[in-house]
């Protein structure tokens, strides 16, 4: 089906607000549970080694497991059933962990499995809603609503963490920490459902067999030097790449080298947050004034000048003030390349690609941060072995604009109907 022929429906307030429920929930579940998988395994008495591999390998099998999501959803044919079965198998995979908080054990295997089965579960359900979400919401839409939702899955996220870390820490306090993760585990679950109840109120979609079409990946270099839409998916998994770099070192470095207190670290991380919030409120009218492709490459950019900046001093007036300004950068990127992603690409190619984007996205992310790691082991995690990876992520942050698509091809592009949208009073 061509993308000039669609008769999609237009969404109602029901359906904004479904959407921002479902994301909401969904950010709460990462913030209390996903945050905390790894310190949980630490507390089972595992080791360092298999904390950090436990959230690596099953993202990875997860990554692989969702090239498949093309597939199950054409024979679904409905992203909305998809995307409601993967959050319930995903609500359904915490039960071991709330197990294991309760026990106090859980075999190392069953960990590499439950976070398997949870990751292919998060990750098989982004390419359906990409779709989803593309075909219900128009173009025109888009950055106006897509910073708002972004701006409350900030907040619900930031809620989460906070409200499970302070859990946490008077489970320490008193003796019942792993019951502290034990009930950390259980919200996150029931947030992940009640994203369920969310998805059901959202306008779905109908998918022919023709609108996810399977992509021939062999094919696909010879259409990197024609085709703007993969230089955009090129360019945003090569900054995931460089960022993961340094990315997954930062706590490290503040709380293990600087020996940040509790205070002065949980300052650095809800300043990020809140300069997040902030600068979404004026993101949206900014994007649509002069558009997502310039937004993203400003982002691209402040970025790479941002973990720079990191390497100039250890104070942490200049670390706090960092923050904000890398907030409001990631804020840019993060939501320019969301819709970048979303315009650029064929429709019927969009579940395909999407799946393909998010395999190599995550497998880019597990090779930078392998290449931080090495570095900092190479340099004994010292001061200089922080300043180093700091400043290569930087420096391939900048070399990432050289990727920067120049021109869209017109046929890539979704044309959005200008028709006026539905009463949105239902």
């Amino acid at each position: 089906m061509d993308d000039l022929s669609r008769t999609d429906p237009l969404p109602t307030r029901r359906d904004f607000t479904a959407c921002t429920g479902d994301g909401a929930t969904f950010c709460f579940m990462v913030g209390a549970g996903e945050t905390y998988i790894a310190a949980l395994v630490l507390a089972l008495g595992k080791s360092a080694l298999i904390a950090g591999l436990i959230i690596t390998i099953p993202m990875l099998v997860g990554a692989t497991v969702q090239l498949a999501s093309p597939a199950g959803l054409r024979r679904v044919g409905s992203p909305r059933k998809w995307i409601q079965g993967c959050a319930i198998v995903q609500a359904l995979s915490f039960v071991p962990l709330i197990i294991a908080a309760a026990y106090g054990d859980i075999p190392t295997w069953l960990g590499f499995v439950t976070l398997s089965i949870y990751w292919s579960a998060a990750i098989g359900a982004w390419p359906a809603w990409s779709t989803w979400v593309a075909r219900l919401f128009p173009e025109t839409l888009r950055a106006s609503y897509f910073s708002k939702r972004n701006r409350i899955c900030q907040i619900s996220q930031l809620a989460a963490m906070l409200t499970a870390g302070g859990l946490l820490y008077l489970g320490e306090r008193d003796g019942w920490q792993l019951k502290a993760f034990m009930w950390i585990m259980i919200f996150a679950a029931l947030a992940r459902l009640s994203s369920v109840w969310f998805l059901q109120y959202q306008g779905d979609v109908k998918l022919k067999t023709s609108d996810i079409i399977h992509v021939q990946y062999r094919a696909l270099p010879k259409r990197l030097g024609s085709s703007g839409d993969l230089r955009i998916v090129l360019c945003l998994i090569a900054l995931q790449f460089a960022a993961n770099v340094s990315g997954p070192f930062v706590n490290p470095w503040l709380l293990d080298y600087l020996h940040f207190d509790k205070a002065s670290y949980l300052l650095v991380i809800c300043t990020l947050f809140a300069s997040k919030c902030l600068a979404l409120t004026l993101l949206g009218g900014i994007i649509q004034k002069f558009g997502a492709r310039r937004v993203l490459l400003i982002g691209t950019a402040g970025t790479s000048v941002g973990v720079l900046m990191l390497a100039v001093s250890t104070n942490l007036a200049w670390i706090t003030f960092v923050q904000v300004y890398s907030g409001v950068m990631w804020a840019a990127w993060e939501l320019a390349s969301f819709l970048v992603l979303l315009e650029s690409i064929k429709h019927s190619e969009r579940t395909s690609m999407m799946a393909l984007y998010n395999f190599t996205t995550y497998f880019s992310i597990a090779a930078g941060s392998f290449i931080g790691a090495y570095i900092l082991k190479c340099m004994d995690t010292s001061g200089g072995a922080y300043v180093t990876i700091f400043i290569l992520s930087g420096v391939l942050r900048l070399g990432v604009l050289w990727l920067r698509p120049t021109r869209v091809r017109a046929s890539a592009v979704e044309v959005v109907s200008p028709a006026p949208m539905k009463r949105m009073d239902k």
